[in-house]
């Protein structure tokens, strides 16, 4: 069974640094119709500093070792209610790793249950408030499969309807709720940005599932591609 240890996640963080560089300039908004207009540059630096400070560890640390450092790389590279938000949704993921040396599927949505957990405690919000927890909370509902790709693919498009279901919701949390219905019609930057690390998470399994069996294309793969 295709399984994701700790150097296809270095790997896949890596990845997602890449892709938050590739979308800093329509995150950045996104957020400018409900915010300060930067959530793409700290996503940004955020994951910037997450590949930096994982990509120095050892292949034989853990994957929550490895999730848990992201998290306080995040944190520690970054500002504002996000930067606190998405490093503790890293780090509870990691926590719902402890002791795991291989991440299949039942051990992804218990990490995306602990994320789901962790941010709504951390931002005092619940689904339907229009932030980056409609995203995990999509996601965090798959229903764990025995194929590991398959469980990944179908959260990550979970998780980008989740964000796109935002666009209908006016803000109820943060500075952005002064909007009021005003903010109907435009995503949530945090939701989006849960939806990219998905996606990476994704892909970078998808590589390593091609690397296995190249000559047999995984169903549904394109859909993923953007």
């Amino acid at each position: 069974m295709m399984t994701m240890d700790a150097r296809d996640l270095k790997d896949a963080l890596a990845l997602a640094a890449a892709k938050f560089r590739q979308a800093e300039g329509r995150l950045n908004e996104l957020d400018g119709a409900l915010g300060d207009g930067d959530h793409g540059i700290t996503v940004r630096i955020g994951f910037e500093a997450i590949r930096i400070a994982v990509g120095a560890m050892d292949d034989s640390a853990t994957p929550d070792a490895i999730l848990r450092a992201a998290g306080m790389a995040f944190m520690g590279a970054t500002g504002g209610a996000i930067g606190v938000i998405f490093g503790k949704a890293l780090s509870a993921g990691g926590l719902a790793l402890r002791g795991t040396p291989q991440i299949g599927p039942p051990e992804f949505v218990a990490m995306l249950k602990s994320m789901e957990s962790a941010v709504a405690a951390a931002g005092k919000v619940k689904p339907g408030d229009k932030t980056i927890l409609d995203s995990i909370h999509a996601a965090a509902a798959v229903v764990p499969g025995p194929d590991l790709v398959e469980t990944m693919r179908a959260a990550y498009l979970l998780a980008e309807r989740g964000a796109e279901e935002t666009a209908g919701w006016p803000c109820k949390v943060g500075r952005a709720s002064r909007l009021g219905d005003r903010a109907i019609g435009h995503v949530d930057p945090g939701a989006v940005s849960f939806s990219i690390f998905l996606k990476a998470l994704l892909e970078s399994i998808e590589t390593k599932a091609d690397a296995l069996s190249p000559h047999h294309a995984r169903p549904g793969k394109a859909a993923t591609r953007q």
